[in-house]
């Protein structure tokens, strides 16, 4: 049996791809990842179609554009992305009544993405109802992913702890 002693693992050109600590925790400085919001700072409101997150709280490798709500993937291989949201009924952030249907896509090079529909259907009392999306995608370099909402809209207010967010990273 062989054994590798590293602490580090670099690039021919001196870039850290990987340290390894006393503990044995792998870090992976240089891995895509990022997470953006759509910061509601403004009031309560509502958005649709597709949605720029203007802030962002993380992005290494410089991939998500605050601009356009784009996430440019750096490198083939394989993602997981997630958006995350409370809807309104509204622009002015009015809550969602029953029977309405907020949904989002993933949408994959301006095509909605394969399995990447998220809804909720809205029944009984007015409320802000919850989107989810998650998946796990093989992407090529190249490809812009970006979160469309139909239907309804994501809401955000003054508090940060209902922004909308998107985020997404590399897992290998």
């Amino acid at each position: 049996m062989s054994t590798l002693k590293v602490q580090e693992i670099q690039h021919t050109g001196g870039t850290t791809a990987q340290t390894i600590d006393s503990s044995g925790r792998i870090l992976t400085p240089a891995r895509p990842a990022f997470r953006a919001r759509i910061a509601g700072s403004t009031g309560s409101h509502g958005d649709t179609g597709v949605l720029v997150f203007e802030t962002e709280d993380f992005d290494i490798g410089g991939n998500y554009n605050t601009s356009t709500g784009i996430f440019t993937v750096p490198t083939t291989g394989l993602y997981h992305i997630m958006f995350r949201c409370l809807t309104s009924t509204n622009a002015s952030g009015a809550e969602n009544t029953s029977g309405e249907y907020p949904y989002g896509d993933f949408l994959l090079n301006g095509t909605g993405l394969s399995g990447g529909r998220f809804y909720h259907y809205v029944s009984g009392a007015a409320f802000h109802a919850t989107l989810v999306g998650n998946s796990t995608s093989l992407f090529s370099s190249g490809d812009e992913v970006k979160v469309s909402i139909g239907g309804e809209f994501a809401y955000s207010d003054t508090n940060p702890q209902y922004d909308p967010c998107f985020e997404g990273y590399l897992i290998g």
